[in-house]
């Protein structure tokens, strides 16, 4: 297997839920939220100066697709955990927005190729994974533009 890129989680809600319900100050404050969860992503881990805080989110919504938890959310059916990869036209838009940005998520995922050993592999998937390695490394083109958007 080959790394591509990292996976960078924020949370993120729609302007609609926010103006609705109001933003959470704390990651503490999501119990009081409506939160859309990916199934097996309940707990979240934020990064805080006293080390990880983990936070059992209550589930409003749970599926086990992440676009369909981003489009719940961007309906307005709660709070969400997202991939940037997965969320950036939509956070460029203004239809979804990052909300608490001062607590980092404790997350270390990746996107990887995942292919058979190099003994079996056709000289087509090689160049294929080479290109997929080129295209997204340094810093893959979807956080490359939200560079400019306001998280």
């Amino acid at each position: 297997m080959k790394k591509l890129a990292d996976d960078k989680r924020i949370i993120v809600a729609a302007k609609t839920y926010i103006d609705k319900y109001g933003k959470p100050k704390t990651p503490s404050e999501l119990k009081n939220h409506k939160i859309v969860n990916l199934t097996g992503l309940e707990v979240w881990d934020f990064k805080g100066a006293h080390g990880v805080t983990s936070v059992k989110t209550p589930n409003h919504l749970r599926m086990d697709n992440g676009e369909a938890v981003r489009d719940a959310c961007i309906q307005g059916c709660g709070i969400t955990l997202t991939a940037t990869w997965c969320s950036y036209p939509h956070l460029e838009s203004g239809e979804l927005v990052q909300i608490l940005q001062d607590y980092p998520l404790d997350t270390e995922c990746a996107l990887w190729a995942v292919y058979p050993s190099n003994r079996l592999l056709a000289p087509k998937v090689r160049a294929f994974i080479d290109f997929l390695a080129e295209r997204f490394s340094g810093t893959p083109y979807w956080d490359e533009k939200l560079n400019g958007v306001v998280l």
